[in-house]
Order: structure tokens, then sequence, then C-alpha cells
């Protein structure tokens, strides 16, 4: 056993005890509960969200911070005949969220179902604001779209299976974009992000560790974590580096060199 392995029991919980710290609860008022998460958007700024209660559903919402924030910087997500506003759409649909009249980011669910959401509304403001990086050739089209476009076309060199998800020691569920085959016995797990942040890099490298039993008892514990993004800037490279020193790659999708030797059918004669 190397000396990783004989640590994963305390990894883990040490990262569940950061996030049970980490995270604020303040009554803003009668009626609305503040949660400061330990995460930040690409601005620097803490996420924050609001939680609301009517009867036995709980609301929680950013308030509208992230398009404001947003445009503030100058990217206006709120044009309905943009492709900014066509990638904001794909990433609420991608994540079953929903935006508000006012702006409002916000998942609904009962008491059962409130840490699952603000784990997903946490993700979703991460991914939202991330828009801001995207350039012009990325705003033509939704990235997650041209992925799977992609890998569709080319069915003769890729094998792979969606819509998975996979439970943390948390109890939170995190979903898997893609499982791909690339051998009878090896697979390899694949999220698509339209860029790397320091809030997305926290969030994965989390996930990961929050799922190491969920992959042991399934045996995942040796399939390999890869995260697809346009390209790899050279301002994301420290994050390229803070993933890859816990064993999650990153593939840059504009070098499909890259893409098949990591992720096409392997020739095992």
């Amino acid at each position: 056993m190397n000396k990783l392995s004989s640590q994963i029991d305390s990894i883990a919980t040490d990262w569940l005890e950061f996030v049970k710290k980490s995270n604020e609860f303040r009554m803003a008022s009668n009626d609305e509960l503040r949660v400061n998460t330990p995460f930040t958007d690409p601005f620097g700024d803490s996420i924050s969200l609001m939680i609301t209660q009517n009867d036995s559903l709980y609301t929680v919402t950013d308030q509208g911070y992230t398009l404001w924030n947003l445009q503030l910087q100058g990217v206006d997500l709120k044009d309905k005949h943009s492709h900014r506003y066509k990638n904001l759409i794909s990433v609420l649909k991608r994540n079953n969220a929903v935006l508000s009249k006012n702006n409002q980011i916000s998942k609904t669910g009962d008491r059962s179902d409130l840490p699952q959401v603000i784990s997903d509304l946490t993700q979703t403001i991460i991914q939202v604001s991330d828009l801001i990086y995207l350039n012009r050739t990325n705003t033509r089209s939704v990235f997650l779209d041209d992925v799977s476009t992609y890998f569709n076309s080319q069915k003769g060199y890729f094998s792979f299976l969606k819509g998975m998800s996979m439970q943390g020691q948390s109890n939170l569920k995190y979903n898997i974009d893609y499982i791909f085959n690339t051998t009878i016995k090896d697979r390899e797990f694949v999220n698509v992000y339209n860029n790397l942040s320091k809030g997305l890099v926290e969030q994965l490298i989390g996930i990961w560790m929050d799922t190491i039993h969920y992959r042991e008892s399934h045996n995942q514990e040796n399939i390999p974590f890869n995260i697809i993004i346009p390209q790899v800037a050279e301002s994301q490279k420290k994050f390229v580096d803070s993933l890859s020193m816990h064993n999650i790659s990153v593939i840059p999708f504009n070098d499909k060199t890259i893409i098949h030797k990591k992720l096409a059918i392997k020739d095992t004669k």
C-alpha cells in the first residue's frame, strides 16, 4: 500500500470537516437564512446564498448577485438574443436551476434535499461566473454541446456512457458527464467545463475526496478523473497543476491528439 492510500480516510475526513466549518449560516432576517460558502467566484468574492421557506419547500438563491456582478465586469448575460445568454441557459438547464425575472438564480427542494440544493447551486454559480472567460469563438455555441456533438460524430473511435452520478460521504450527489470505455476493463471519468477557476478547482478536489469510499465500494477507485476545457491558457496552468497533484487531469479540447490519446478506444491486439 502506498503512502497516499493509507491516508484516504483521514483526507476525506479532513475535507468534510473543512466544509462543515467553512459554511457559515446566519439569519439575515426573520425569514431569510444566509449561507456564506468557502468557495469564491472568479473575482475573488465569497459565494453567498440565501435560503427562504414556503410551507414545506426551501428555495436557495443568489439574490441576483451573479448576473449583476458579471454585468459590472462588462459581461451582459441578460440579452436573450445573444450567444452568452444561450450559454447561461445551458448551464442552468444542466444543473436544474432556475432564472427568475429579477435575474436571481435559484433551486428549490424540501428539507431533506436542502444540503444537496446548496451544493448544486454553489456549483451552478461558479459555472455561470466562469462565463466571463468565454471568448468570441466559444460564445458562438455552448461548449458542452460542442463536445457532445464531436464525440457523437466520432463513435467509431470513442465508446462512452452519459448521465452517471456518485454519492459522497457527505451524502451529496455529484454528476459525471461521461464514462469513456478505452478497453474492455479500463474506464475514464470525464466532466466538461467552460473554464478553470479557483472556485471550480476547490470544488473538484473536494468532490474527488468526498467520493473516495463510493468509488472503492463500486470498484471504481482506479478510474481516472479528467476535466475537458476549451484550451489551457497560460493563466490557467496553476489550476492544472493543482488538479494534477490530486490525480485529476485536464484535457484541452482544442488538442484532438490528446483527446484521442486519452479517451479513444485502445487497440489491445
